[in-house]
C-alpha cells in the first residue's frame, strides 16, 4: 500500500506522519503538482485526505474528480478518529481502506454494504422495457452482482438514461455508441465475448454469433413497430414470416426487437400476420384505412410515384410508434409481402 498524503493544519499533518510511519507514502505538497503527475498509477496507490469531511468533499467536486484521477480517495479526520471512502477506484479500494484504518487505529465510516445500498436494480428496465435476455442464466447473475454492489460496463448504440449519474455510475459504467455505429458496436460485442468480466449490451440491433465466454450478456428491448403491407392477393404464411425477418436482419435489426406488428383492419385476422407476429413474439395492432390515408407519412418515395397516397406499411408502423420518424426501414419486402420498421420514441432509462 502507497498513500499520497494531503493535510493543512498541525494537528493534521501529525496523524499524517504517524499513517507514513506505519506504510509506504509521500506527501502532497500540493494537489495542482499531484493531479498533474503519474501517468499510470499504481494498483496498491490511495490518496488520503486529513481534512474535515466539508473541506474533503469541497476539493472531490471542484478539484480532483474533474481531473479523472486514477486513485481511490478516502477522506480522514484531522484528529485520526474516522475516515472514509469519498471515491472509489480499482478493484481493491476497500481492502487498502480497511488497511489504511488499521495502521492509523481509526474507525472506519465505510464499508461494502455501501455500494449494496446504493446498487440499481437491473429486473426494473428489463421488465419494463420488455427486454429479451440471450442468457437468462446469465442475467440473473449479473443481477445479482449489481445488487451485491458490482460494477457492469454496458454498451448501447441507443439513448441510455441514468436516474441520478454520480450514484448510479457506481453499478453502470456506460459507453454510448451512434446508432450508425454498427461496426464499431459488433467489435466491441466481439472483445467483450472473449472477455472474463461483465458486460451488457442493450440493442436492437442483430449482433453477430460469435463464441462467448458466459459473461457477456445481450438484451433486445422491444423497440420496434414494423407495419405490415401485403400486395398480392394471398401470402403464404411461413414465406411472409422469413420475408419480414429476412428483411429485418438485412437492415442489421433483430426482429426479437419488434414489440408490434401493425397492419389495416381488413390483413389483422390473415394467417400470415398471425405467424409472423407469433414467430417473433410479437403483438398485432390495427388501423382503418381511413385514418391510414390520413397519416402524413414522412420522406415520401419520389421512384414509385403510385405511392404516394398508399403508403400502408410506413404509415401503419409511424402509428404504432406515436407518430415517430425514426425509420430504420422504409418499404423493402418481395414477392407480395412489403414492410417498413420504425423505432420507438423514447430511449431506455436504466435507472430511475
Amino acid at each position: 500500500m502507497y498513500l499520497f498524503c494531503y493535510a493543512r493544519s498541525k494537528r493534521a499533518q501529525e496523524v499524517g506522519k504517524n499513517l507514513l510511519n506505519k506504510a509506504e507514502g509521500e506527501w502532497i505538497n500540493t494537489l495542482d503538482d499531484f493531479l498533474g503527475g503519474e501517468a499510470s498509477p499504481r494498483v496498491d496507490g490511495a490518496v488520503v485526505l486529513i481534512l474535515p469531511p466539508a473541506s474533503s468533499v469541497k476539493i472531490m467536486t471542484e478539484k480532483i474528480y474533474p481531473a479523472g484521477i486514477k486513485y481511490p480517495v478516502f477522506c480522514m479526520a484531522s484528529d485520526g478518529s474516522s475516515a472514509m471512502i469519498l471515491r472509489h477506484s480499482g478493484y481493491n479500494t476497500y481492502e487498502l481502506f480497511a488497511k489504511m484504518c488499521d495502521l492509523a487505529g481509526c474507525a472506519a465510516l465505510s464499508s461494502p454494504l455501501d455500494k449494496k445500498e446504493l446498487a440499481a436494480d437491473l429486473m426494473v428496465p428489463v421488465e419494463e422495457y420488455h427486454m429479451t435476455a440471450d442468457n437468462e442464466d446469465l442475467l440473473k447473475e449479473i443481477s445479482e452482482h449489481i445488487a451485491a454492489g458490482g460494477n457492469v460496463t454496458v454498451y448501447s448504440d441507443m439513448q441510455i438514461r441514468l436516474g441520478e449519474p454520480v450514484l448510479d455510475s457506481l453499478s453502470y459504467s456506460t459507453y454510448i455508441l451512434r446508432n450508425n455505429q454498427h461496426r464499431e458496436l459488433c467489435q466491441a460485442y466481439k472483445s467483450a465475448c472473449e472477455a472474463d468480466e461483465y458486460t451488457i449490451f442493450i440493442t436492437c440491433t442483430k449482433l453477430p454469433d460469435v463464441p462467448k465466454t458466459g459473461k457477456c450478456l445481450k438484451l433486445i428491448p422491444r423497440h420496434i413497430a414494423v407495419g405490415v403491407e401485403f400486395t398480392a392477393g394471398r401470402v403464404d404464411p411461413d414465406y411472409a414470416s422469413k420475408t419480414v425477418q429476412d428483411v429485418l436482419i438485412r437492415h442489421e435489426i433483430d426482429p426479437l426487437a419488434v414489440s408490434t406488428v401493425a397492419v389495416s383492419t381488413m390483413a389483422k385476422d390473415s394467417e400470415a400476420v398471425m405467424k409472423i407476429a407469433s414467430d417473433i413474439g410479437s403483438y398485432v395492432t390495427s388501423y382503418d384505412l381511413r385514418l391510414l390515408n390520413a397519416v402524413k407519412v414522412p420522406l415520401k418515395p419520389t421512384y414509385s410515384p403510385n405511392r404516394q397516397t398508399a403508403d400502408l406499411c410506413t404509415a401503419a408502423a409511424c402509428l404504432a410508434a406515436d407518430n415517430n420518424i425514426t425509420t430504420m426501414v422504409r418499404r423493402s419486402g418481395g414477392n407480395g409481402v412489403t414492410i417498413s420498421a420504425i423505432m420507438k420514441r423514447g430511449g431506455i432509462d436504466l435507472t430511475k
